[in-house]
């Protein structure tokens, strides 16, 4: 008969946690979705030091950093049982017997596999590993606290610093009020439009001209029109997103639309 691994009591995650953003929010969220009692790692100065990250000096100190997941998880989950431990080693609890399961991020899926390594190692069982994905800031490039100490972006993914948006459009008639919706979206935007030609649906047309866009820049923008309304695409270097439909027959309704598309209302709260 195949031994079962003994069932493990708490979901387990750790990270710095510096300046906390909409990417620890969604940890923290996943890990209290197990239903089981969370324990929270949060590096400590010393082991901030220790791994030499980009701009260390400029991390903030473990009292703020602990102080703000404190501070989110007694908002957002009053009721359930967790508890923040200082994390001075790259394993901290997570290689300890009872730990249910290992949550990380997608950036961090490589920790998680090392941490069960590690278990094997002391002839512990591995455990389960949920990867949550990363959360996009709204330049289509994954939220992450170096990016908003360099002022690129804030907590919420919203980009604050300049970035270089290429914008293809099939009818020289939608660049103006385009144009117009991405700096509603992103005021210190450099725009460079192009009325471009291409054939086929309007959601092929529309990636495709968000790929020419990008040429150059930081974000790519691709509108087609449609029956009834446009058809825009989105894409980064890192990620293109399905072609959206933005309903109406106004120009103004092609400049709500796009602005909506760029900056889209992020519900859940920090």
């Amino acid at each position: 008969m195949t031994r079962r691994p003994p069932p493990g009591d708490r979901a387990v995650l750790g990270g710095t946690f510096d300046r906390f953003h909409a990417g620890h929010a969604a940890l923290l969220r996943a890990a209290v979705a197990t239903g089981l009692p969370v324990a929270i790692g949060v590096a400590t100065d010393r082991f901030v030091a220790l791994r030499g990250k980009p701009g260390a000096r400029t991390i903030q100190p473990y009292s703020v950093r602990a102080a703000g997941v404190r501070r989110f998880v007694r908002r957002e989950f009053p009721r359930r049982t967790w508890q923040l431990v200082p994390l001075d080693d790259p394993f901290g609890r997570s290689t300890e017997p009872g730990v249910g399961v290992l949550i990380v991020s997608a950036e961090t899926a490589g920790g998680g596999a090392r941490v069960n390594t590690e278990r094997r190692r002391l002839g512990r069982w591995p455990v389960p590993i949920v990867e949550v994905p990363l959360v996009l800031a709204d330049d289509l490039r994954p939220i992450a606290s170096r990016r908003i100490r360099l002022g690129e972006i804030d907590r919420r993914g919203r980009r604050v610093g300049p970035i270089r948006i290429g914008l293809a459009a099939t009818d020289r008639q939608e660049i103006s009020p385009a144009s117009r919706a991405v700096r509603d979206a992103f005021p210190a935007a450099r725009v460079a439009p192009r009325v471009l030609r291409t054939n086929g649906p309007a959601a092929n047309q529309a990636a495709r001209l968000a790929e020419r866009a990008l040429a150059r820049q930081e974000l790519g923008i691709g509108i087609a029109r449609t029956p009834g309304g446009w058809s825009v695409a989105l894409r980064s270097r890192e990620v293109e997103l399905r072609a959206r439909r933005v309903p109406g027959s106004s120009v103004r309704a092609l400049r709500r639309g796009v602005a909506a598309l760029l900056r889209p209302r992020r519900a859940q709260p920090l």
